[in-house]
């Protein structure tokens, strides 16, 4: 695992405030997105339906880039990335064939659950310190530059709570 954070982190460099970072539309299948200190692109992972309305069981979740460094442009995530740093892993709920236990592959202990709610139609999840759980907004990666390896020292993850827009922020130490 310390290597796969290695390899995210080395992705990640410090600069700006979170506040400065812009937010991208949430388009009709959106879950959420994650930001980080190295510049403002942006990965954005959207729910992957069949034509039946299900979530493809293969591949629920999309991931893409966009780059705003580079006005906005969208690109895929090479393989380096979806294996090493922004990549999903996901497993289907043996009770349940709408729900899935999804994890970053650079970081397993962030538990998120993807729920299928209605045909097309699907919301992710957080489990937080208190086990609560919250619909999931955004992650934000805090690295540091010091010494040889860049290294992630904080997720911020921002949830909603039940019946609520408000942002809720809980931060996570990467050791």
């Amino acid at each position: 695992m310390n290597l796969l954070l290695i390899f995210l982190s080395a992705l990640t460099f410090c600069k700006g405030e979170v506040a400065d970072y812009p937010v991208p539309d949430k388009k009709e299948h959106h879950l959420f997105y994650i930001q980080r200190t190295h510049n403002t692109n942006t990965v954005v992972y959207e729910a992957n339906f069949k034509e039946n309305g299900q979530l493809n069981e293969e591949e629920p979740i999309l991931a893409y880039w966009i780059l705003y460094e580079k006005n906005g442009q969208t690109e895929p995530l090479t393989r380096i990335e979806k294996s090493f740093a922004y990549g999903i892993k996901h497993k289907a709920d043996e009770n349940n064939s709408r729900e899935y236990d999804i994890h970053l592959v650079s970081h397993k202990v962030l538990k998120l659950r993807l729920k299928q709610v209605a045909p097309f139609k699907a919301e992710i999840f957080f489990q937080g310190k208190n086990q609560e759980e919250a619909s999931l907004d955004h992650i934000f990666i805090h690295a540091n530059n010091a010494g040889l390896w860049t290294k992630v020292d904080l997720l911020e993850v921002y949830t909603h709570l039940p019946n609520s827009n408000e942002l809720k922020k809980e931060n996570i130490s990467i050791n």
